[in-house]
Formats: structure tokens, sequence, C-alpha cells
């Protein structure tokens, strides 16, 4: 299997004031056998499977040579075998005639046939590899495109592009090309054989080949536009879908799956209409030829005839050019099968090469250099930010964070605490770099974080947020997500420190207990310390809590607390909370508002100091359970 190239692309390191020249708009069919020519991988699968088929073109061209010289040979108009050259090896000359005869036939058919099949061989192999690369790219791609993308993008139109879009191109070139170019070539081979053999007959040929382009070429546009708005209507229904999966408990709870199951009747019905118009139009293609090669042969016939009477042309020669009409048209009807598929494999590309052309706006750079142990010193300077919109056509940018600046010592820990949309949580994904700022910089140890690798930076970073994400697989295998080769003891360990591992030990299978989808099996207290634990395991000098106690029970919310008080220990922490026993924990609270530091100092100052922070403090405590965090809307300004 070949390998993919996964490095940045050197364009993405153009100077940022350079615009790059507008590409020509390339046709649509160029633009797909464009994409197959740059992840088809090796050229030998391609290369056996072309001359295979043309070893079966060639095959299929002289099978009626054969039958054509037995029907002259029992009318008389041709010698037998023996009388032509060929040596005599049995008494009867007229049956060693017709046996010689019916060996080519057969013989010729084998060799067609076993040049069809290694050409299938060849290019699914190629196939496939061209699939497993366009999808590894793509999964690449994914993975570095920005937030932005994913926040705006349904996750089953993306997944449909990824696996139902890929597979389009990929049988294509699997089961589809080869019938294509098989046809083809017997199309060509065909017309160059009754150019030779008379003039007259391809004649008429020639007339129709360009009907057959005109009809095929009409015919294609119809297919390509509704192909397109099939796959998206296939989109459309694969995120319908994911979406009534993935909320299944608020859709149960409040009655509405008959609303969901209407929009998604209706989205079905849509796509379902789309294929029936495929359908449609793959018919009516297929009638319009049907007639087109009656009436060629019909003329062929009239043609023929008269020639026979002219005595120009024998019997055999007559049946030599019917077959090598249908020969014609045979390809025709295997084209036009398989034609609409070239539409659907338009489509396809258009959707791959859209999600393809989308470019990383965070990447490393061809100066970056992996990350040395750091400390964890932490510093923003001036640091201005804004949420690009994906397109320029879109809404301008919305500034979030103007001017911001402080510093976090190692070992030190920040809190920050503000209203909704402060921009609390835009500050913390600066840090591993999920956006870069528009001004400023981010420093750790006193180097920007720019000059890092991404893998590198990241690898010294640990979050935990406020929807805990488990994945598919063991307890175990969890735990140790952002560590590679684990030590059992190791998982234990960092289970221990997160107050998880009592928990774990009481599951079916203790550690290899495997987790479905979302880990809905456990509690949200429990999904939150498996997410500390795999924190714990890494021991990465700058941690990032983004709400973790958010929606938790108080005594979950203290067993995290617990948890993540020894999590913090020794490690430079921001905090993004209103859980005041969390925010306790800081040796420093930033307050943002509107993007700006607002107030700023040590807890025990600003608790005794009128503020935002003194009032959220003082509700708290007033309400006789400091452990608690206020109810939402009731902190004070916020």
């Amino acid at each position: 299997m070949s390998s993919v190239d996964t490095k940045p692309e050197r364009r993405l390191e153009e100077p940022p004031g350079r615009e790059p020249a507008p590409a020509r708009r390339r046709s649509d069919t160029v633009r797909a056998f464009a994409l197959i020519r740059r992840f088809h991988g090796s050229n030998a699968p391609f290369v056996l499977g072309f001359l295979m088929l043309v070893f079966e073109a060639l095959t299929a061209i002289l099978e009626p040579f054969p039958i054509a010289y037995a029907v002259d040979y029992v009318t008389g108009r041709k010698p037998s075998l023996r009388e032509a050259g060929l040596p005599a090896f049995l008494a009867n000359e007229r049956v060693e005639t017709v046996l010689v005869l019916g060996l080519a036939i057969i013989l010729i058919a084998a060799v067609n046939k076993g040049a069809d099949s290694l050409s299938e061989v060849f290019l699914a192999r190629g196939g496939r590899t061209l699939g497993y690369n366009v999808r590894v790219t793509m999964y690449d791609r994914l993975q570095k495109l920005p937030m932005a993308f994913h926040d705006k993008r349904r996750t089953g139109d993306v997944l449909t592009r990824v696996t139902g879009d890929v597979l389009v191109v990929e049988e294509f070139v699997v089961a589809s090309l080869s019938n294509i170019v098989a046809s083809a070539l017997l199309l060509v081979g065909s017309f160059v054989v009754l150019l030779t053999r008379s003039p007259e007959v391809a004649l008429i040929a020639l007339v129709v080949v360009p009907v057959l382009a005109l009809v095929a070429n009409w015919f294609s546009l119809r297919l390509k536009r509704v192909s397109k708005e099939q796959r998206s209507k296939e989109g459309d229904l694969a995120s319908t879908a994911q979406e009534m999966l993935s909320s299944i408990r608020l859709v149960q709870s409040y009655g509405r799956g008959h609303v969901d199951l209407e929009n998604f009747s209706k989205q079905s019905d849509q796509s379902m209409r789309a294929s029936l118009r495929i359908a449609t139009i793959q018919a009516q293609f297929s009638f319009v030829i049907a007639v087109l090669e009656g009436l060629t042969i019909a003329g062929v016939l009239w043609l023929s005839f008269w020639l026979v009477d002219r005595g120009s042309i024998s019997p055999g020669t007559l049946v030599l050019f019917v077959m090598l009409i249908q020969n014609m048209f045979k390809p025709s009807r295997k084209i036009v099968s398989e034609w609409y598929k070239v539409g659907k494999l338009i489509a396809s590309t258009e959707r791959i090469e859209e999600l393809l052309e989308r470019q990383p706006t965070v990447t490393d750079t061809l100066l970056s250099k992996p990350a040395p142990a750091l400390e964890g010193r932490l510093a923003f300077h001036d640091v201005t930010f804004s949420y690009r919109p994906e397109h320029e056509e879109e809404a301008e940018s919305r500034v979030v964070l103007h001017d911001i600046t402080f510093s976090a010592a190692p070992g030190e820990v920040v809190a920050l605490i503000g209203p909704s949309g402060a921009g609390k949580s835009s500050i913390a994904q600066l840090i591993p770099r999920l956006y870069d700022p528009d001004s400023g910089t981010v420093t750790i140890d006193g180097m920007d974080v720019r000059d890092f690798t991404l893998a590198s930076l990241r690898g010294q970073v640990s979050l935990v947020l406020q929807e805990t994400l488990l994945l598919t697989g063991t307890v175990a295998e969890n735990i140790a997500y952002g560590i590679d080769d684990p030590d059992p003891a190791r998982v234990e360990e960092a289970a221990r420190l997160a107050n998880a591992h009592e928990f774990i030990e009481e599951l079916p299978r203790g550690y290899d207990t495997v987790l479905g989808e979302r880990a809905a099996t456990l509690s949200g207290g429990q999904r939150q310390r498996l997410a500390i634990a795999r924190a714990f395991i890494r021991r990465a000098p700058v941690l990032v809590l983004d709400e973790p106690t958010t929606g938790l029970d108080p005594e979950a919310a203290a067993q995290v607390t617990e948890a993540l008080r020894s999590l913090i220990d020794g490690t430079t922490t921001i905090i993004i909370s209103h859980d005041v026993d969390l925010v306790s924990c800081a040796d420093r609270i930033l307050v943002i508002n509107d993007g700006r530091i607002v107030q700023e100092g040590p807890p025990q100052v600003l608790a005794r100091t009128s503020g935002p922070y003194a009032d959220l403090f003082g509700r708290a405590t007033a309400a006789g359970t400091p452990g608690a965090a206020p109810t939402p809307g009731r902190e004070g300004p916020w």
C-alpha cells in the first residue's frame, strides 16, 4: 500500500502579503481525473491494466473474422484452410477447416476473457490504493482544519464525503474505468477495421459517432447536476441521522421523535427522488442509444446487401460488417450503463476537492522546531484575537480579545472568571494553538508558541473540558490516549490520583471494560474523572481546566475538585470556572469582561474588594454552600 504524504504543503509558507495567482478553472472531467492522478499511487497497476484492456479490445475485434470466414467457406466464396496454406492434419478437409475455425473462436474468447479478468485485478489494486490515499489525506486534513470549519459543518455531511464520496471515486476506478476504456478502444478499433474493409460502411459509422457524442454529453450534464444534488441530499440525511443518534436522550425525553421522523422522512424522500431522477435519465439515455443502434444496423444492412448484389463484398463480409457495427454499439451500451457514474464521479470529486482545497489556518512552518521540556512559564503579551469567517463573503470577523496581557509563573494557578462570551475560553484555546492571535504573542518559557511544532507544543499542554470527550475503547485506552506505549501500572496510578480507581474496579472488566460511544453508561462525574486521569498520565507542565465541574451534582463536583487539586499541584494551570471551591485553588484571579481584563489579584484580596469577584464570592458564601457553583444568572452583574 502506498504511503500518503501528510507533511504541510510548501505553498502554505508563502509570505502573508503575497496572493497566490488565481488558478484557471478546469473542466469538471479534467478536475475529476486530476484528483485520480494526484492520489493514484504507483503507475504499475494502471499501466498493466491498460495493456490488458488493449488485448481485450484486439481480441474482441478479431472475434468476427473466423465466423465471417466460415460463412464464406460454406457458401463457396472462400477456400478451405488447407488450400489457404494450413498443413494437413486430418483426412477430411472440411472437418479440418471447421475444427480450426472453431478452435480459433474458442482461443480468441479465452484470451479476451483472460485479459478482461486481469485488467479488473490490476485496476482493483489501483482503485483501492487510490481510495486509501484519498481517505487518509482527507482524514489528515480534517484534523488540521480550523475550529471555525468544524463548528459550522454538519458532521454527517463531512462523514459522507470521507466515506461515501471517496467510495464513489474508488468504485469508478475499480469497476467503471475498465468498461469505459475497453469500450472506447473497441469502438475505435472496430471503426478502423470497417474503414479498411469498406469506406462506404465506415461512413455510416462516422456519421453516427458524433451524434452519439452529442447525445452522451447532453445526458452527462443532466446526470452530473442531479448526481451532485443527490450526494448533497445523502449528506443532509446522514447529518440528520447522526444528530438524532447523538441526542437520543433529548429526543426521547421531550417526546419529539415524531417531529424528527417527519423531517428525516422529508429528507429521505428528497434523496429518493433525486435517485429516481438519475434512473430516469439513464433509462432515457439507453433508449436513445438503442434507437440509434437499430437505425445504424438497418443502414449497414441496406448498404451491404447492395454491395453483395454488385459483387463488391461476400456474404461473410456482410456478416463481418454487421458484427463490427454491433461491436461498436456493444461498447456504446456499456458506456451508457457507466456514463451516469461519470456524473456521480464529478459530483463526488467536487465535494472531495471542496474539502481538500481548504487550508489549515494554524500550521507548522519550515522554521518550526520541537519544543524542549517546558517549565510552564506562561505569558500573554498584548494579545488581540478575533474569530475570522471561513469565507471572505461571510460577515466581518468578530474581535473577542483586546490587548490581553498577563503572565503565570511555573506552577502558578490562574483562574479566569467572567460572564459567558467574555473571552475566557478564547484565551485558553490560544495556549495549545487551536487558534493564533491576530496580534501580540503567547509565550511559554519566553518562547513564542508559534515557533514550536504543533505536536511538540500540544504534547506539553493538557486540557480538561466541560464536555468530557471519551472515545470508543477500553477504560485503560481512554486514560492513556495522550501518550505512547502506556504502562498498565502508570494507567492505574493516574486513575488513583483522579479518584477513579474504585469505580473502575467495579466495572464488569475493570480497566479492560469497553466504553460505548460517548461512554453513556458512566455518570458525568465518572466521565470527568477519567478525563482528569488522562491529564494526570501526561503530567504536562501546562494545564487548562475549562468549566470541568459544570453540570455535576455537588457530590460529583466535590470528587472532581478533589482530584483536580492534586492535578494542579506544581503545574501551571489556567482555570475557567464559576465553581468557588475550584476558583479558590487559584493563586491569582483574572476577571474578564468584553474581551478585557477588568480585575486582577489574589482571591483573598479580591473577595474583600468591591467588584465582580466579590459579588460571586459573596453570593456563594451567603448561600451557605461555599463548595457549590452559583446558580447561573445569579452571579452579581453576570
